[in-house]
């Protein structure tokens, strides 16, 4: 009898030994694969299009790169978009300007960017509104300002008075803003629609005249403000052809909705080409710091080829507009740096976007030392620490 009970007590013993041997096992095969699977996970490239991105999370998701904050602080990521167009579609959802930093599209010759969903689409539809009853076949400045017909000018257009209405207004105020100058500089903004066949060939916003370019006009045109208010379905692209296309500017890439359509016609073929896309904007300077006509600022509107294009522009001057003045009128600052202060940020939203982490996600702009509007220094140099102590 004694050797039964005995009997049992070691089968008891070994059986929860093997029981505990079993969940020890198991517990360690669970812990192996959670670190396994973290570490995938971790090196896995995100697209960033899993689900609509906040202010603070769309660059660093789609551009592979960890926000400061309550995030990891690091630079820059291998899956980091290398394309200018890339970069740009990885904007998608973000917030426009003055939320989300401007794209480099040219950092001279001419300086240009590119604002992300600079109008919202409602704002869009109201411009479009605004202009439908009031549309005439274009024309062009001639030499004795006064407006006339010409056939490198296709498009139909008209003309907003300066604060229409209260959008317009609050338009006009987001573009003195982005460009870095008074308000009472701008010419009222000009609307056109493009249909099929429809382009502007190449020219200049600057004037070669004396007329048009006089002081009691407000001097010459320093800097305009293209608005795209509909996406063009196939061509109607604007291009620089004067300007140098930087290395892998079209690469293919991953969730890449421009590279793809942006050669469509042979036109945009040279040079810098843009796509039309509803609510962005392109900011370039006709004019260097200096004073000085940029040729590299030759831009046209390529032939539409299905669809329409609209667009909303604005022509910058480097006084007043229609200010009447009887003398010369100086260049207008194109930079905030003085002698006394060399190391500055070139704009307002400086402090607010190396906050939110744009010196690491967009670096082209915020640190690149010819970001700035004039081309000679870094657009966000303090905020991103780039001052000597």
């Amino acid at each position: 009898m004694n050797g039964a009970i005995a009997g049992r007590v070691v089968d008891f013993a070994l059986g929860a030994v093997l029981v505990i041997t079993l969940c020890v096992t198991r517990a360690l095969l669970t812990r192996q694969g959670d670190v396994v699977g973290g570490l995938d996970a971790a090196r896995r490239p995100s697209s960033g299009r899993a689900r609509r991105a906040g202010p603070r999370d769309v660059g660093a998701l789609a551009l592979g790169v960890r926000t400061r904050g309550g995030r990891n602080d690091t630079s820059t990521s291998r899956d980091r978009p290398l394309s200018f167009y890339g970069r740009a579609a990885a904007l998608d959802d973000a917030p426009g300007f003055p939320e989300t930093p401007p794209l480099v599209l040219s950092a001279s010759a001419p300086k240009a960017y590119l604002l992300r969903n600079f109008l919202s689409p409602e704002e869009c539809d109201h411009l479009m509104k605004l202009a439908k009853q009031q549309l005439a076949p274009s024309t062009v400045v001639g030499d004795g300002g006064t407006s006339v017909s010409s056939n490198i000018r296709t498009s139909a257009g008209m003309f907003l008075r300066k604060g229409q209405d209260e959008v317009v207004r609050r338009i006009e105020e987001r573009i003195a803003r982005a460009s870095g100058t008074p308000e009472k500089n701008g010419e009222g903004i000009q609307i056109l629609r493009y249909d099929r066949g429809q382009k502007y060939d190449p020219h200049y916003d600057y004037f070669h005249d004396k007329v048009n370019p006089a002081p009691k006009r407000g001097g010459q045109r320093v800097a305009t403000v293209l608005i795209y208010l509909l996406d063009t379905e196939e061509g109607g692209e604007t291009t620089f052809p004067n300007a140098k296309r930087p290395e892998h500017f079209e690469a293919i890439e991953e969730n890449n909705p421009f590279a793809s359509n942006v050669k469509r016609t042979d036109c945009a073929k040279r040079g810098i080409p843009v796509k039309s896309v509803r609510g962005d904007a392109i900011l370039f300077f006709s004019m260097t710091s200096d004073g000085v006509l940029d040729n590299g600022s030759l831009h046209g509107a390529c032939p539409v080829v299905a669809g329409q294009k609209w667009t909303a522009v604005k022509w910058i001057r480097v006084a007043e507009f229609d200010g009447n003045f009887d003398h010369e009128l100086p260049m207008i600052p194109l930079t905030r740096r003085t002698t006394e202060e060399p190391c500055v940020d070139e704009w307002s939203e400086c402090v607010a976007w190396a906050r939110d982490g744009w010196c690491e996600r967009n670096p082209e702009f915020m640190t690149a030392p010819d970001s700035a509007r004039d081309s000679k220094s870094a657009a966000c140099a303090r905020s991103c620490g780039l001052c000597a102590p």
